[in-house]
């Protein structure tokens, strides 16, 4: 599994992180990573997920250079 960790006191819209809860927890979908479970730990929430090889999304992105068309296939997805 992967926790990922939000710090609540940096999060002036809490309400952003319920909203990606809500999403998150209700859809399946094989190209994105999913959700299991989150717990509250003092000011951070913290979130379960499944665990997946790369790294971030952000360092693949920065390591990874793709055409246009490359990208809107991705997005079709």
């Amino acid at each position: 599994v992967a926790v990922k960790q939000v710090s609540l006191r940096k999060q002036p819209q809490k309400e952003l992180i319920v909203n990606e809860l809500l999403v998150v927890r209700n859809n399946k979908h094989p190209n994105i990573v999913n959700y299991l479970d989150s717990y509250l730990v003092g000011d951070k929430l913290w979130i379960i997920m499944e665990y997946m090889d790369g790294g971030t999304l952000s360092s693949v992105i920065k390591e990874v250079h793709m055409d246009e068309g490359e990208m809107a296939a991705i997005c079709r997805e």
